[in-house]
This record gives structure tokens, C-alpha cells and sequence, in this order.
């Protein structure tokens, strides 16, 4: 199907229109613009508002509004990182403000003009999961664990500002429960105890602790080596935890790892005049593959809008300005540890590139780009995670 401008223009008047859109847009004290070679495509609220105004070039908003854009036109997000050619001129917070309800109308509108693709519903047997809290001694952490109790361990470590339902989609499938499949909230994150030393939303991490706190799980929950798989910030920690305690695994899987992921970070994930649950939810969104189905990307979402204040920010403290991957890599030995980097073609905040990087500095890693992923396999498409990458590799270890 053809589309031209016009097209992008009625799309994205409709999508304005919805509902949950329309309440949203009416609460907003910004006056919006979208435009393209000088052409308007939308706009909303008079000129004596604060101004968001996204120019790009019509090339670009065709290759946006695409059925299945490739990678580095999926999102708002990915043109503002990747496409030199697209423009924005707001004041930030009035941006930030606008951000989470314009990435819904282009994703909206894209499914207006092409037809929403089949999603495939969450079907998880959530009764394979049985949770409780582990005593460490880096205090209490809520625990999920599923499987055979005596199998092989599989140790997951969730993203930054995420918590252990982002593994549910491998915990439950039907291949794995030979294994002994372990997910944990951090501290401050998901289900697990506020530490006192960092209550009131004043969360920071660093790897010193993080290291710990992974550390005393594993040390606390079994007596054997274990597979590590880490997503993102937990893909990070594990580059350190290999280099620091390499007796403790087996071997490691690490999606989405990065190289040193600076830009990350902003304080209006923590601001009193911005809602920092969407724009958490938004800023990971815009990461997601359009390939993965709705319903997982949905749910990739709504795990990050639950985060509690400042946690997400405060992650990223250790995740985009604290960790290089570079102090660690000459460490890690992948002949008594075998290590494979897997990264999605769609992520720009650790690309296949930055992946790529460690994997060249750790003698013996294998490095694997997955096509059609975001920074959230696990969480966006665990079945075809598990079918096209995941077997193959457990079967291997």
C-alpha cells in the first residue's frame, strides 16, 4: 500500500480523536506541530502555548508510518536518537510532557493506515511460578522461581526500573522446566523491600552493590555454578560479575549488552511536573520492535510505568554513566565460562554495534545480532526468543 502525506495527516487526526488520546491531549499545555517539507501533517492548541515543534523530512515520516518500520524509525525515541534530519524545537519539559502522547499517536495512526497486525494474547501458566522472599545478606529480595528444584540453575536478572515479570514469558515455557529457573526483584524494585539507607525516592545505584546484591542471591539460593542471563543493566552487571566471582557460573547468556550507553539518562523521569510513570513506559517503548507482538509490548510498558519515583533514573545511574564494559572484559575467561552476547537489531540504547564491541574484547564470546528484536526480548517474544536463539544455546551449555 501506497501512502502519502495526506494519509499520515487524517491518521494522525483520528488518532487525536480516541479517547484515552483526546483526554490526554486536552490536559496538555503544549502547542504540538508535526511537520514535514514545510507541510503541516498536525498540530493541536493555540500559539500561546509552549511550542513542540517536530520537523522532519517527508522521507523520513513515510519510512515512520511504514507497516513494519525498520529499525531506527520504529519511534519518536529511535528518528530523535539515530536520523540526524529530524528536528525538534520545544522547550524540554514541555517535550517530555508531549512525549508519551505522541508516541501513542504515531503507533496508533501507523495501525490506522496499515490495519493492526494479529496479535498473539499472553497465555503465560503462571501456576509454574511459585514466588516468595529470600533472606540474603543483602536483605530480604522477592524471589520466582520455577522448574525442576534440582535441574540445572538459570539465574535472571531483570532490566533497569523493571522487575522479575519481564522473565515470565521463558519461565513458563514448557522446554525450560527441566531447568531451575531463579528471577529476583532488586532491592527498592517490584515486590522487594525499600532499603533503608535509600527510602524515600532517593534510589542510586552503583555497581559495587549491585555486584553484592547478585552475589549474595546466588550464594543464598544455591551451592552450585549457574547460567547467568541478565537483560540490559542486568546484561551489564554481569559483565562485572563475571570478571569479579567467575566461580560462581557456568556460563552466561547477556541480552542487550552494552558497551557504555551514556545519554540515557534525564530528570524528568523524576520531575514534579511530568508524569513519571508514562514517560518511563515511553522511554522504553520507543526501544521496542514493531515486530514483537502488542500484547507483549503492552505489558513491556505497563511493567515500567509501576516503577516506583526515581527508581528507573536511578538505575540508570549505574547503567548509562557508571558502567563500561572495558574495565571488565580482559577478565573474563570463556573457556571455563562460555559467554554469548545477544542483541535485537531495533535497540539503539545497546546496539548490535556496542555488543559487538565487548564481544570483541572478550576472547572466545560469541556474539549473535537477533533481527526483529528490541531491547526487551525476553519480555517482547520470549517464544521466538526461546525457538530461534535460546535452545540452541541451553542445549549447547
Amino acid at each position: 500500500m501506497q501512502i502519502d502525506v495526506s494519509d499520515i495527516s487524517k491518521a494522525l487526526e483520528k488518532a487525536a480523536a480516541l479517547p484515552a488520546l483526546n483526554a490526554q491531549l486536552e490536559r496538555l499545555e503544549s502547542a504540538i506541530a508535526l511537520q514535514g517539507d514545510g507541510v503541516t501533517l498536525w498540530q493541536c492548541h493555540p500559539t500561546n502555548h509552549p511550542k513542540v515543534t517536530i520537523e522532519a523530512p517527508t522521507s523520513v515520516w513515510l519510512a515512520t508510518f511504514e507497516p513494519v518500520p525498520k529499525p531506527g524509525f520504529q519511534s519518536l525515541g529511535a528518528l530523535y536518537r539515530l536520523c540526524d534530519s529530524v528536528k525538534i524545537e520545544a522547550d524540554t519539559k514541555a517535550f517530555m510532557q508531549a512525549l508519551p502522547i505522541l508516541e501513542l499517536m504515531i503507533e496508533n495512526a501507523r495501525q490506522l493506515i496499515n490495519g493492526s497486525a494479529i496479535d498473539i494474547p499472553i497465555d503465560d501458566n503462571l501456576k509454574l511460578i511459585n514466588g516468595r522472599y529470600t533472606n540474603t545478606a543483602s536483605g530480604w529480595l522477592y524471589t520466582e522461581e520455577s522448574g525442576d528444584p534440582n535441574g540445572e540453575v538459570i539465574c535472571m536478572l531483570h532490566t533497569a526500573g523493571a522487575d522479575a515479570r519481564q522473565w515470565h514469558g521463558l519461565m513458563t515455557n514448557d522446554e525450560l522446566q527441566s531447568w531451575r529457573m531463579l528471577a529476583f526483584d532488586m532491592p527498592n524494585h517490584g515486590r522487594s523491600p525499600v532499603r533503608d539507607d535509600q527510602s524515600q525516592w532517593q534510589w542510586q545505584l552503583d555497581e559495587a552493590s549491585y555486584v553484592k546484591t547478585v552475589h549474595d542471591f546466588i550464594k543464598a539460593t544455591t551451592n552450585k555454578p549457574v547460567v547467568l542471563m541478565g537483560c540490559s543493566m542486568g546484561a551489564a552487571i554481569g559483565i562485572a560479575l563475571l570478571a569479579q566471582y567467575p566461580e560462581l557460573f557456568k556460563a552466561a547468556i547477556l541480552l542487550e549488552t552494552p558497551y557504555h550507553s551514556p545519554g540515557r539518562r534525564t530528570p524528568y523521569l523524576d520531575h514534579p511536573q511530568v508524569h513519571g510513570g508514562r514517560l518511563a513506559a515511553t522511554w522504553v517503548a520507543s526501544l521496542l520492535s514493531p515486530k514483537s507482538p502488542q500484547s507483549r509490548r503492552n505489558l513491556a510498558r505497563w511493567i515500567y510505568s509501576q516503577s516506583g519515583p526515581g527508581v528507573y533514573d536511578g538505575d540508570l545511574r549505574f547503567y548509562s554513566d557508571e558502567f563500561s564494559a572495558t574495565r571488565h572484559t580482559s577478565l573474563i575467561n570463556t573457556t571455563k565460562t562460555p559467554v554469548w552476547l545477544l542483541t535485537g537489531d531495533y535497540d539503539y540504547s545497546a546496539s548490535p554495534s556496542d555488543t559487538q564491541k565487548v564481544a570483541n574484547e572478550i576472547n572466545g564470546a560469541t556474539f549473535i545480532e537477533m533481527k526483529g528484536f528490541g531491547h526487551f526480548p525476553m519480555t517482547e517474544d520470549p517464544a521466538r526468543l526461546y525457538e530461534t536463539y535460546l535452545r540452541s544455546i541451553l542445549r549447547a551449555i
